[in-house]
C-alpha cells in the first residue's frame, strides 16, 4: 500500500519525536515507536503537538545540542520541521 503525503508526514513526525526523546534520554511510548517504525497505516499517530511542546520547552543549550547539531541528519531534519512549523503555526 502506498502512503499518502499526510501519512508520510505523520510517520516522519513520529521519527523526529523519537529522535528528540532519545536525545533527552526519555522513555519512548510504544505507540510512538510503532508509528516511527511501522509500515502499517493503523499505527500512525499525530504527535505534532507533543513534539512542538518539547521543542518550545528547550533551553538554549538543549536546543543547540538537539536541533542545531550540524553533525546529525535527524537534527537537520528537525530544524527544517521546526522552521516550517513556526511559519504555519506561529510560536509565541
Amino acid at each position: 500500500m502506498n502512503l499518502s503525503n499526510r501519512e508520510i508526514q505523520l510517520r516522519r513526525n513520529c521519527q523526529l519525536y523519537v529522535y528528540v526523546l532519545n536525545s533527552l534520554d526519555k522513555e519512548i511510548p510504544e505507540k510512538l515507536q510503532e508509528c516511527a517504525d511501522s509500515e502499517e497505516y493503523d499505527s500512525l499517530i499525530d504527535c505534532v503537538k507533543e513534539l512542538s511542546e518539547e521543542l518550545k520547552n528547550f533551553d538554549s543549550d538543549t536546543f543547540e545540542r538537539i536541533v542545531n547539531n550540524k553533525q546529525s541528519i535527524e537534527a537537520q531534519q528537525l530544524s527544517q520541521w521546526w522552521e516550517m512549523y513556526q511559519i504555519y503555526i506561529p510560536v509565541n
